[in-house]
C-alpha cells in the first residue's frame, strides 16, 4: 500500500514537473511573440525565374490581383495575356518598417507576360490598308469606303483578322487609321487623274504635231509651183563674207520652207532661223572652217544640234538633226558633213533649221547663203 501511494506522489511529482515546463515554455513564445510582433511580421517573397521581385502581405488575394491586372488586363485588343513562368511564393519574416511591392510587381509581370492582340484590317484588293478594333467597325468602314471610292477605283475592299505578340507591331497597325487610309486612296486617286490629264495633254500636242505636218505637207505641195517655195542646192560660195569669215559652203540641199522673220502657226515666236526640207538623212555640211562648241540633244526645242564658232564672234547652228557626225571640240573644215536631216526636237517633219549668229546675235542666214532664192 505504502508502495502504491509512493508511486502516486511520484507521478504527480512529474506531472507537475512538466505542466511547469510547458506553461514556461509557453511563456517564453508570448514573450518571444511579443517581441516578434512588434519588430517583424510575416511577408511573401515573390520570384520569378529565380529573380526576386519584391514582398507582399497577402499571397491568396496577390494571385488575384495576378489574375485580374495581368491575366485578365483591360484592353480590347487583347486576345490571350500568358506569364511562361509562374511566380513562386515563400513566407518569410521581415522588417516591420518593410513596404511590400504589390504594385511594383504587378508593373514587372506585365512587362514579362506574353501578349496576344487582335484586331480587324480593312483590305484593298487582299492588302492590309487600316486596322480597328472590331468586326463590326471594319464591316461598317468596308460599306462606306465602297460607296465612297467604288466607282472611283477599280479595287475591292474587304477584311482581315490580324494576330500579333509584337507590341511595335500592334503599335504600328493602331496608328494605321481609316483616316490615313482615306488620304492614301485620295492620293492615288489624284495620281492617276493627273497621269490621265497628262496622258491626254500628250495625245493632244501629238495630235496637234500630227495637223501641224499635215499643214506643212500641203504648204510644200502647194509652194512647188510658187516662186516663194524655192529649191536650193548646197553649192560652193564665192567667198561670202561674214564678219571676216569666209563661208564657202551651202548647208544642205532642199527646198525652203521658213524664212527668217516670219510669223507661222506653227510657233509662236518670230523665225529666227531659216528652215530647208529634205529627206530624213540628208548630209549636212559645214559652211565655214571652225571648232564644234556643241554636239548633242538639245532639249530646248532644238532636238540633235550641232553648233560651230567660225571666229570673230560667228557661229553657225543646224538642228532638228537625225544623227551627227562630230563631237564638241572636232575640228571641222568648210564642205565636211556634220551631221544628218532629221525631225528631233520640237519640229513637224524632215528639215534643217539653220541659223547664223554674230556676237550672240541672230541674223537672217540669206543674207550669206541661198542669196536670191
Amino acid at each position: 500500500m505504502s508502495f502504491i501511494l509512493n508511486d502516486k506522489l511520484k507521478n504527480y511529482t512529474n506531472d507537475k514537473r512538466r505542466l511547469s515546463a510547458i506553461i514556461s515554455i509557453a511563456a517564453v513564445l508570448v514573450l518571444v511573440a511579443a517581441i516578434l510582433g512588434k519588430n517583424y511580421k510575416v511577408a511573401y517573397k515573390v520570384t520569378l525565374d529565380g529573380n526576386v521581385l519584391g514582398y507582399v502581405s497577402d499571397k491568396d488575394e496577390f494571385t488575384c490581383m495576378v489574375t485580374n491586372q495581368v491575366l485578365k488586363q483591360e484592353n480590347d485588343n487583347m486576345e490571350l495575356v500568358v506569364l511562361n513562368s509562374v511566380p513562386e511564393y515563400s513566407a518569410t519574416l521581415v522588417s516591420a518598417n518593410t513596404s511590400t511591392d504589390e504594385s511594383s510587381i504587378i508593373k514587372l509581370l506585365k512587362l514579362k507576360a506574353e501578349v496576344t492582340y487582335k484586331l480587324y484590317a480593312v483590305t484593298l484588293d487582299g492588302e492590309d490598308k487600316a486596322y480597328v478594333d472590331t468586326m463590326d467597325e471594319a464591316q461598317e468602314e468596308v460599306n462606306k469606303l465602297t460607296e465612297q471610292y467604288g466607282e472611283k477605283i477599280d479595287s475591292e475592299f474587304g477584311i482581315r483578322e490580324v494576330y500579333t505578340n509584337n507590341s511595335l507591331e500592334y503599335k504600328d497597325m493602331k496608328y494605321a487609321t481609316i483616316a490615313k487610309l482615306d488620304d492614301s486612296i485620295d492620293a492615288d486617286i489624284k495620281a492617276k487623274e493627273e497621269a490621265a490629264a497628262e496622258a491626254a495633254r500628250i495625245e493632244a500636242e501629238k495630235k496637234a504635231a500630227e495637223q501641224a505636218e499635215a499643214r506643212r505637207k500641203a504648204a510644200i505641195e502647194n509652194a512647188e509651183s510658187s516662186s516663194s517655195y524655192n529649191y536650193v542646192e548646197s553649192e560652193q560660195l564665192n567667198d561670202v563674207d561674214v564678219n571676216g569669215i569666209s563661208f564657202a559652203v551651202a548647208p544642205v540641199t532642199g527646198n525652203i520652207s521658213s524664212r527668217f522673220g516670219v510669223n507661222e502657226s506653227v510657233r509662236n515666236h518670230t523665225h529666227k532661223g531659216l528652215d530647208i526640207c529634205a529627206s530624213n538623212g540628208t548630209s549636212i555640211f559645214a559652211v565655214a572652217d571652225g571648232t564644234v562648241d556643241y554636239a548633242q540633244f538639245n532639249s530646248g526645242g532644238y532636238g540633235y544640234l550641232v553648233i560651230i564658232s567660225h571666229g570673230n564672234g560667228v557661229q553657225t547652228y543646224y538642228a532638228h538633226c537625225s544623227k551627227l557626225f562630230v563631237s564638241e571640240g572636232d575640228t571641222v573644215s568648210a564642205g565636211d558633213v556634220i551631221a544628218a536631216v532629221g525631225s528631233t526636237g520640237h519640229s513637224t517633219g524632215n528639215h534643217l533649221h539653220f541659223e547664223v549668229r554674230i556676237n550672240g546675235t541672230q541674223v537672217n542666214p540669206q543674207n550669206y547663203v541661198y542669196q536670191g532664192e
